[in-house]
């Protein structure tokens, strides 16, 4: 079955037209079409009107006449708005929707990327008026655009402003090509080819001159002096009083453009500049005429400033002259602005496009139909995701209008808490209850069922410790037919019972769920179901089941008309962690700087948990752990900002884990101290689930027993206890944390000196997590865990158990063993020696006082007394030639020996060797 298409349809986009009297830009074009090699940024930035879009449009007509494929998007304010910024550029792209085992990285911008570079080795993406976008995470996500974008891909904008895309790093590369206004303005010679061979003006090479000086080849001055020298008989009298300021071009356009135009053209020209884009039908509904058509065609043949948007009869005015009508229309009749404005939205509404009917309804202050059309479309908008959207209209109505309204109220309280307002939501749920309460209003079953469940979710967002039991009765009071309130608190009751390891509730519970957000039409609930569903098979170890469901959740947001970017966070931050576990830390990574950002609108603290966890381990994998940490403390000050306890819980909980890699037992101790002392506050046993389904404040306190063990009575009793945890973890179908506590109890194995049984153990734990493709785990918990890991692939018995699978699986679990320092084998050997008290070889039965000599260093100390060289032992052991002078550092430290030769002898001596 599939979710039904949305009814809020979405306009594509398209690239404006070239207009017959611009001239061909040949040196600035060479500059542009010689942007190759590592070119990944052409930046054209002028002010208004310097020609920057011109110079795009040639470009972009010179790539299609070689065949290469490019895409053309215009930016606009609404494009501030992520989700719809995401949608536009799917709509340019073009690409076919992916199907369900596309193995492609196929969610929101960076799918949409590799799918169309599957198709060709070169794309050019133009992006023009980008001064308008001002959202930081829309920037971030053009940023991670550019930076990510396959060899071959270009990116060129057109900008009023420097674009905050830290050119700097660009710069430094020679990524980037910068074209300002200097380059953009046009030359003598480019000035006396547009006004003779396009303009056809028969100008002196004196007045030439003097109009290049004067507009100092500003593109639009050059032809606003065009349009007025046309009827001018002076040309040279003209020219002494034109000036290239804003000041003057304001004042020309109104004396010199707009005043000598007919009155019923200066009228359409006013009035028509209330619309961003125009088509005849919808300006004859505006002004009521029937002759719209023709006075588009009369305004497109005259050149006043009039950009088709497409081929299908769309229109939009230059946006320097649009800025001056509306202004011109503010000044000489305020009175008729909301009229047509009105208007405007009765056409949209009549054309089932509500989205523009409302947006011109608000400009018309109407504020009751604002009300009657929100009444109407509120509750799609919320079940398609339109959050942002929502929050923003319904915050501009009164207060007294929207208490009178019930249902806005709830749809601006939903709105609230996805855009990461869940304290407002709160609080404006209060009054609402408030009210009620002093009124005896009685709330029909809409309002009062979605207050119902936002009371249980609010409750589950902060952490509160009766959220569960609330959730639940409240549940028990909802049903399918109830829609978005239903679905969503069976989402969340369904995430809470996968922490309880009641999975035949969950799988009720989402089964449920599923026919109510199909019947509604609600992929964004749809999504947070088939994400748990993955965060299921990761807790159960069935990793390649979870890529599957998580890949599922992506396709699902690319077959969706809509392209929700806050549904594509969801999705794409999980399927990260699912990758990096996997051994995919570069996908992961890609995914994870575009979406975790977007994660934060929408107020969902356990996908906030995975994606900064996900985000810090991959920094310290790359060797950056400052980032690794300042990750974390991101993530903890938006728990503190925003009240969601788990966040600072996990951040405490993995510098725990940190800073026992850095071997500091001490800090990773007061960590967790402040980990449990947030713990006992906000996850109170038996009514919150666990925050992670690995990491906790009980596995924390075992890990730390275990690194920072002075002695081997504390080994010894993790020995006796694991392997219950092991089992009981097992049972409750907890395979991921089984394979966790399982790496813990080998390493406790090998620092007790049970070298052979610690080898035997990772080999079979490796065996079971190679069919899932298994692989951070044995490189997150250290390099000890590593180095044997990597040891165990290297052997001879795991080379001859290799098959295709198996080889991609030791490829991946070797670049992520090597990250982990598993490299550096004498120092893993020398970490776990040192750990603990000196006991007996488990082999000879020798003491050594000054440290323990490891099996491995005695298989070295064999082979010296053998006469081998360092070359000849690294071969061997299967070493490399450093880690074998690792080993006779180490050898000849304990052994308290100056030189290869003393330290056999006083080996023998002791009887380490024969």
């Amino acid at each position: 079955m599939s979710v039904p298409r949305e009814t809020l349809p979405l306009q594509k986009p398209y690239a404006p037209v070239l207009t017959p009297f611009q001239i061909e830009r040949a040196k600035l074009g060479e500059r542009i079409s010689g942007a190759a090699g590592n070119v990944r940024l052409i930046v054209l930035c002028a002010p208004a009107g310097f020609g920057k879009t011109t110079a795009m449009l040639q470009h972009s007509v010179r790539l299609r006449a070689l065949g290469a494929p490019s895409a053309w998007l215009t930016l606009e304010a609404s494009h501030n708005d992520v989700s719809h910024f995401v949608a536009q550029l799917g709509g340019v792209l073009d690409v076919p929707a992916p199907g369900v085992g596309d193995p492609q990285l196929d969610s929101g911008i960076l799918g949409l990327i590799e799918r169309r570079a599957a198709t060709a080795d070169t794309f050019t993406l133009f992006l023009d008026d980008f001064e308008v976008i001002h959202n930081s995470t829309v920037l971030q996500l053009i940023r991670q655009l550019v930076e990510h974008t396959p060899p071959g891909w270009q990116t060129v904008i057109g900008s009023r402003v420097v674009p905050d895309l830290r050119l700097g790093r660009m710069r430094a590369r020679g990524e980037l090509v910068e074209i300002g206004a200097d380059q953009l303005r046009f030359s003598l010679d480019e000035v006396r080819e547009f006004v003779i061979d396009q303009r056809k003006l028969d100008l002196s090479g004196g007045v030439i001159e003097r109009l290049q000086k004067v507009t100092e080849g500003w593109a639009t001055a050059l032809w606003l002096a065009s349009v007025s020298l046309e009827s001018h008989q002076e040309p040279e009298r003209f020219l002494t009083t034109f000036s290239g300021s804003d000041a003057a071009i304001t004042e020309f356009l109104a004396e010199d453009v707009l005043d000598r135009q007919p009155e019923p053209l200066r009228d359409f020209l006013l009035r028509t500049s209330v619309l961003k884009q125009m088509k005849a039908e919808l300006c004859d509904a505006v002004l009521e005429q029937t002759n719209s058509a023709e006075m588009l065609t009369q305004l497109s043949r005259g050149n006043l400033f009039l950009m088709s948007t497409d081929n299908l009869g769309n229109f939009r005015y230059h946006a320097l002259f649009a800025d001056f009508l509306r202004a011109q229309l503010r000044q000489r009749s305020p009175g008729i602005i909301p009229g047509l404005h009105l208007r405007a939205s009765r056409w949209y509404e009549e054309q089932g496009r509500p989205v523009p009917a409302i947006e011109h309804a608000l400009h018309a202050n109407d504020e009751a139909r604002v009300v009657r059309l929100l009444s109407t479309h509120a509750q799609k908008l919320l079940d398609s995701g339109r959050f942002r959207l929502l929050a923003r209209w319904i915050g501009s109505l009164s207060s007294t209008l929207l208490d009178a309204h019930p249902r806005l109220r709830i749809a601006q309280a939903w709105a609230m808490i996805f855009t990461h307002r869940p304290q407002q939501a709160r609080t404006l749920l209060n009054r609402l209850e408030a009210q009620r309460e002093q009124t005896g209003e009685v709330w029909d079953e809409k309002v009062r069922t979605n207050a119902l469940a936002m009371r249980a979710m609010l409750m589950m967002i902060a952490d509160e410790p009766d959220a569960f039991r609330v959730a639940t009765a409240s549940h028990a009071q909802l049903e399918p037919r109830h829609g978005l309130p239903y679905s969503l608190l069976s989402n969340s009751l369904a995430y809470f019972y996968a922490g309880l390891r009641q999975y035949d509730t969950v799988r009720m519970l989402l089964a449920s769920a599923r026919r109510s957000h199909y019947e509604i039409g609600s992929t964004f609930s749809l999504v947070i179901a088939e994400c748990l569903e993955g965060a299921i098979s990761l807790c159960q170890g069935r990793l390649q089941d979870a890529l599957a469901r998580l890949r599922v959740a992506t396709n699902q947001m690319s077959t969706d008309d809509t392209h929700r970017a806050e549904r594509h966070a969801l999705a794409s931050v999980q399927f990260a962690e699912a990758l990096y576990e996997s051994g995919q830390p570069e996908q992961a990574e890609h995914l994870l700087n575009v979406y975790l950002p977007m994660i934060r609108l929408i107020a969902l603290g356990d996908f906030e948990v995975r994606g900064f966890i996900t985000l810090s381990r991959i920094a310290w994998r790359q060797g950056d752990h400052d980032r690794a940490f300042a990750v974390l403390g991101e993530m903890e000050y938006l728990g503190q900002q925003d009240n969601i306890g788990r966040l600072m819980i996990c951040a405490d909980l993995e510098r725990a884990r940190l800073e026992l890699l850095r071997g500091d037992s001490k800090a990773s101790a007061a960590c967790l101290a402040r980990a449990a002392e947030f713990d006992q506050h906000y996850m109170r046993p038996g009514e919150m689930v666990p925050l992670h389904d690995v990491e906790s404040v009980a596995t924390a306190r075992l890990r730390l027993r275990l690194r920072g063990a002075q002695d081997a009575t504390v080994l010894r009793d993790l020995l006796g206890e694991l392997p219950i945890a092991i089992a009981q973890a097992r049972q409750l179908q907890c395979h991921r944390f089984a394979l966790h506590l399982s790496l813990f109890w080998i390493e406790a194995l090998y620092r007790t000196g049970q070298i052979e049984e610690a080898k035997a153990h990772i080999a079979d734990v490796l065996l079971a997590a190679a069919p899932q493709g298994i692989v951070q785990p044995f490189a997150d918990e250290g390099p000890l865990i590593a180095w044997l890991a990597l040891d165990w692939l290297r052997s001879r018995e795991s080379t001859a158990r290799q098959t295709p699978e198996m080889q991609t699986y030791a490829e991946r679990l070797e670049a992520a063993c090597i990250a982990a320092g598993a490299q550096l084998e004498g120092q893993a050997l020398a970490l776990s020696s040192d750990a603990v008290a000196c006991t007996s070889h488990r082999s000879t039965g020798a003491y050594v006082a000054e440290g323990c000599i490891t099996k491995r260093e005695i298989d070295v100390l064999k082979l010296v007394a053998q006469g081998k060289s360092n070359v000849q032992i690294a071969e061997k052991l299967f070493v490399s030639e450093n880690t074998v002078r690792t080993h006779m550092r180490n050898i000849l430290s304990k052994l308290g020996a100056s030189n290869r030769t003393e330290a056999v002898v006083l080996a023998k001596q002791q009887r380490l060797i024969a």
